[in-house]
Order: C-alpha cells, then structure tokens, then sequence
C-alpha cells in the first residue's frame, strides 16, 4: 500500500511539472510574439523632402518585355505625417473614397478601378511614357513620396520566329514609394510586376514567294498584240468567205 501511495505521489508531481513548464513556454511565446511584430513597425517617419525612383522589369517566361512598349506613371496619394505613415488621395482620384488597408492583397482591384478613372477624366500622367529597353527595365526618378498608379500607354506588336506577330499586355498596378521593408523605408524601389500572355494579333504570313522580277506592261503588250491577230484572222476568213 505504501508504495502504491508513493508511485501515485511521484506520478502527481510529473505531472504537475508537466504543467507548469507548458504555462511557463505559454507565458514566454506571449512576451515574444509582441517582440516579432514590433520589429516588423517603422523605426523612422518618411522624409517627405527626399525623392523615390522606381525601376520596373517586365518579362514573360523570363524572355523580356521590349520591342516599343511604353509605360506611364499617375500619381494616386500623397504622403502625410500624421504621427506615423499614411497616403492622402489627390483630387484627381479622390471620387474613389478611401484606400483599402490591405493595398497588396486588393491591389490589382484597386489598380483597376484607378485606370479606369484615369482614362474616364482625362488625367494627365504623372511622368511621361517611357519605353522598355532591350531586358525590358524601365526607371522612373525623382518621385515626390507618394502612391503610384503604372499603366501600360503604348503597346506595340512583337514578330515571333515563326513570323507570327504578338501582343503582350501589361497588367496596372499600385505601387508606393518609399515602402516598409523589415521596419525601414526604402526610397528606391524594384519591382517586376505581372504581364498578361501574348495574344495573336495578325496570323501568320504566307510562304514566301521567290520573285522572278516579271513587270506587267510586258503583258499587257502581248496581251494587245493577242487580240489584233485575232481580230485579222477573223477579217481575212470573213474575205474569204465572200469570194466562195
């Protein structure tokens, strides 16, 4: 009986141990948790006087994104200080009411609704289209602080080996400057943002023909010539015909 008692005891006192090690691990991961999503809060306020540069990279199944596309940039938000980070729509996109707290999980809805302002108003871009070059890198400097729109202005047809042409769509997309990058802002940003598949355009051309340089007036001359032999050979039997 003794030492059942004793067992039991010793089994209570694992197991109240047990215990209390999980409420101390609880405790600790509580303290640490806070720790993890405070590193994640800016440690700085933006610098409204310091100017952004974006620098975009358009590729499709890693093949480059050039041959005279041309993008644009509008300006959607400003930067504001109010005891921390926060955007201020423009006029010109103002009828939108508020941004969305989430602006990468409803950006590309978002993106969408502002192009289609953009193009309803007439509003001038903020900076100029400007062309993809040859790895399809385009870079857009000395930005105010603030929320971009970037849109596709210029698309241009592409002829593939098999000499069929293409056309590839850039999506728009929301973008801001400068952003949150572990806590710290960063001012100069690089992004490659979604293209959309190349859809046909034209169908391919014809096999090529070999020219054998023939010009046409040496057939029209023949072709008259044609005609007055067979004109007198239709008078002479006519002549002919009468003497019988």
């Amino acid at each position: 009986m003794k030492l059942r008692t004793r067992k039991w005891k010793t089994t209570k006192t694992a197991f109240s141990m047990v215990i209390c090690l999980t409420l101390v691990l609880s405790m600790l991961i509580g303290m640490l948790m806070p720790l993890g999503a405070a590193a994640a809060e800016l440690s700085e306020l933006p610098d409204l006087d310091r100017k952004g540069s974006l620098s975009i990279t358009f590729t499709f199944n890693g093949e480059p994104i050039s041959d005279g596309n041309k993008v644009g940039i509008f300006k959607i938000a400003d930067v504001v200080e109010d005891g921390g980070y926060k955007f201020k729509l423009v006029d010109d996109f103002a009828s939108i009411g508020e941004l969305p707290e989430d602006l990468d999980a409803e950006n590309e809805a978002l993106a969408d609704k502002l192009s289609r302002i953009a193009s309803e108003k007439g509003v001038t871009l903020y900076k100029g289209s400007q062309e993809l070059d040859a790895n399809g890198n385009v870079v857009f400097t000395g930005l105010d602080l603030g929320l971009y729109l970037v849109v596709h202005t210029v698309k241009t047809e592409k002829t593939l080996p098999n000499k069929s042409r293409v056309m590839y769509t850039i999506n728009p997309f929301v973008i801001s400057i400068p952003q949150n990058n572990d806590g710290k802002l960063s001012y100069d940003i690089e992004t490659k943002p979604k293209v959309s598949p190349a859809k046909a355009v034209i169908p391919p051309p014809p096999p090529d023909v070999p020219q054998t340089g023939q010009l046409w007036w040496p057939v029209m001359v023949c072709g008259a010539v044609g005609v007055l032999f067979i004109c007198a050979g239709l008078i002479r039997k006519n002549k002919v015909d009468k003497k019988k």
